[in-house]
């Protein structure tokens, strides 16, 4: 963590490093940080927790990030809700209704190349049109800007871009209550079936009442509920389910992993490149004078994470 404190003050990065924690809960030491807060009373019931901790998706980040870092514009998988609870710090929202059509909210590669998928390309490039006359009344968001002590409620469906606009510091938590169920069982069922069905086992035994609307839904249907495969194809699904399932409905996108910058523009590491792919490992040429600084951004940039 120390090197990530030194790049945060060094740094002049368009899109800094941006780091999502989601194993702390199981650390020996990290899963103190669970007895500094509770879960807000509107958001503590979680239906995910009967299938089990090491099945379910990862759910629970602790958030840290530099000015100008966030998150792109994406949609939390599974049709789950999340809040997100500030520390320390300041954010930028913006959430679109479920029904916003995607062509409208997502960077194109021709607008923003390999940064097309960054919270601050897409405030460059999308938001001058959010804010102009001739944006569709329907598809206007909430804006506002989180700071210390709130909580955010982020709708299950609802797109949303996240931008830090200082040193920020957060706990996020998706989860699903009884209340988004039919929407969730309805997304789980068609994107992680194996989960889907240790999830119904459990129920059956602990939720009957769930059951009885479980059975009632048509897999098939469309439920007015948008997904986004940008999110849910990221990490989401448990490291012990099937490629094929990891490869469907996963997790936060964007974001559950390290949101990295393309390349480091600090005066000494001006040949330095961050790969953004986790599965990417590639050996940098310049290896020698960039050892300690890079060896220790990809450990963080192991962790997996919405802002």
């Amino acid at each position: 963590m120390k090197y990530y404190r030194n790049y945060i003050e060094k740094n002049i990065d368009d899109s800094p490093l941006y780091l999502f924690e989601s194993s702390f809960g199981e650390h020996p030491k990290k899963k103190k940080l669970l007895d500094h807060y509770t879960v807000p009373s509107y958001f503590q019931e979680d239906l995910f927790q009967y299938a089990g901790e090491k099945k379910r998706p990862p759910y629970r980040w602790f958030v840290l990030g530099p000015e100008r870092s966030g998150t792109g514009i994406h949609i939390d998988p599974l049709g789950t809700s999340a809040w997100n609870a500030l520390v320390y710090g300041h954010k930028r929202w913006l959430l679109f209704p479920t029904n916003t059509p995607k062509e409208l909210l997502k960077v194109s590669r021709s607008e923003g190349g390999k940064q097309a998928d960054e919270g601050i390309t897409w405030f460059k490039v999308v938001y001058p049109r959010v804010k102009s006359s001739s944006w569709p009344e329907e598809f206007k968001p909430i804006e506002c800007v989180q700071g210390p002590g709130e909580t955010i409620f982020v709708p299950g469906g609802w797109w949303h871009v996240v931008l830090n606009l200082d040193l920020t510091v957060a706990v996020t938590q998706n989860y699903c209550s009884s209340q988004n169920f039919p929407v969730v069982w309805h997304k789980t069922i068609r994107g992680r079936p194996k989960l889907a069905k240790k999830w119904y086992r459990a129920l059956k035994k602990i939720r009957p009442d769930l059951i009885e609307i479980a059975d009632k839904i048509d897999p098939n249907m469309d439920i007015g509920v948008q997904s986004d495969s940008s999110s849910d194809s990221s990490s989401s699904s448990s490291s012990s389910e099937s490629e094929s399932e990891s490869e469907s409905e996963s997790d936060k996108s964007d974001q559950e992993n390290v949101k990295s910058p393309k390349k480091l523009k600090n005066s000494n590491n001006s040949n330095c490149f961050v790969d953004q792919s986790m599965n990417k490992k590639r050996k940098l040429e310049n290896e020698q004078n960039c050892a300690v600084k890079n060896s220790n951004l990809n450990r963080e940039h192991n962790s997996n994470r919405h802002s």
